[in-house]
């Protein structure tokens, strides 16, 4: 009996364990860290998949903005994305990779690439700059791949984001082709072409601020030759202001260029997710859309059927005061029930109008799977960066239309990197 018992708290617990954090669990997090408060974020984090692939490459970006310099979970995380990593070719997307996690998440592509590139962050922080090497090789291997051009993934902003990395280790001539290769992925960039012909100074330092909260996935029904599928679609909105950072360090003032595009992460995201598990989804998405046609039919069909009782009701009893008031030849009677009546009517009306809006409402938001979607929050939604001649000694953060809230780090590697979180938002 003990034996039973135990095996059932055992198998209570484990499914506890393993129920997947939804938006709602990230209200609290997303707060703190919309005032920069990324203590209170991280301590916030839903507890809903811990050891999964989202929880710990959450929890990993928030304390590296935040200074930390624990990270063995990410360590772990990342050997074991090496052992899972496959690639692929599909007919819409030539060829790609991937990586399932245990609890069934097919991470992307930017945030396979992104978790090598902080691994090696974290590496150059405590100094480690062969295995910050390592990390940088392995993350440039995988964006410069021998894919075919349709399937092959590269981004500008993973690119300054490895060269960072590159100047962390003091690697100069590495930098540079990152640099390049994210002038050639965005050529309108100015900024970015600037590095790309004259290094960062090795007694200078460069700036990286991530900008924007994250973005968010919001349905967005389309026609789609599968209509399920179509009703499935999703997008990604940003709510970050891209405003003009400036950087001021003593008596010297720097504009930092604003570079967009980091929403090229979130829709790689999406795309990926269609390619690999599409099928699966839709087969569940058509089981939802039809329990959930049933379901609220039901309740609809209830709700509408008792406002039509109880206006008939209504309506009867005025026609009964209507009677009893000619009946008895009482003017004020009838009058009261033929006042009744039109009620009845006007509240059966409203009652049903109400049904039918709220029926509408339920199947919206049952059917809304942009509230569970999966994915890496905390994200950027652009960056600012920025480089200086010189060290800086105590710089600042504010706009061109005031004071902004801010976190900056120390300046970290061999040639000095500083990096920074601007949430970019009205005070929530």
């Amino acid at each position: 009996m003990r034996v039973l018992l135990l095996s059932v708290l055992f198998l209570f617990f484990s499914i506890q364990c393993t129920s997947l954090a939804k938006r709602k669990d990230y209200e609290e997090s997303l707060q703190f860290y919309k005032k920069v408060e990324i203590d209170n974020a991280i301590t916030s984090l839903p507890r809903n998949e811990r050891r999964g692939f989202i929880a710990v490459l959450e929890k990993a970006h928030l304390s590296f903005l935040n200074g930390g310099t624990k990270f063995s979970d990410l360590e772990s995380l990342a050997e074991e994305s090496k052992e899972r990593l496959r690639f692929s070719a599909t007919r819409s997307l030539k060829s790609f990779f991937y990586m399932e996690s245990e609890d069934g998440y097919y991470a992307s592509e930017a945030e396979i690439i992104y978790l090598h590139i902080l691994l090696g962050l974290y590496y150059a922080r405590v100094e480690d700059y062969e295995k910050a090497k390592i990390q940088a090789r392995y993350a440039g291997n995988l964006l410069s791949g021998e894919w075919s051009a349709e399937g092959q993934f590269d981004d500008p902003t993973l690119r300054l984001l490895l060269a960072s990395l590159w100047l962390t280790t003091g690697a100069k001539e590495e930098a540079m082709v990152d640099f390049r290769k994210a002038t050639q992925l965005k050529p309108q960039s100015h900024s970015i072409r600037s590095f790309a012909m004259e290094m960062v100074p090795t007694d200078g330092e460069f700036i990286f601020i991530f900008g924007g909260p994250g973005a968010e996935p919001e349905m967005e029904p389309s026609a789609n030759l599968n209509f399920i599928r179509g009703l499935r679609n999703l997008k990604f909105r940003a709510s970050g202001n891209q405003s003009t950072l400036l950087l001021v360090d003593q008596s010297k003032t720097m504009t930092l260029s604003l570079e967009k595009g980091t929403l090229g992460w979130y829709e790689r995201h999406l795309i990926r997710d269609n390619e690999i598990s599409e099928l699966i989804q839709d087969s569940k998405y058509f089981q939802l859309i039809s329990a959930t046609a049933i379901k609220e039919g039901t309740k609809g069909t209830l709700k509408v059927t008792g406002s039509i009782l109880a206006s008939a009701t209504i309506i009867a009893l005025g026609a009964g005061m209507v009677y009893v008031g000619a009946e008895v030849n009482s003017e004020d009677l009838a009058g009261l029930g033929i006042i009744t009546i039109i009620a009845g009517f006007q509240l059966g009306s409203e009652w049903v109008s109400a049904s039918v809006r709220q029926t509408k409402e339920n199947i919206k938001e049952d059917l809304d799977i942009s509230n569970e979607y999966r994915y890496v929050r905390f994200f950027p939604e652009y960056v600012w960066i920025g480089k200086s001649k010189t060290k800086l000694k105590s710089p600042i953060l504010t706009s061109n239309k005031g004071p902004v809230t801010y976190h900056l780090t120390p300046a970290m590697g061999k040639i000095k990197v500083r990096f920074g979180f601007v949430p970019d938002v009205q005070n929530p």
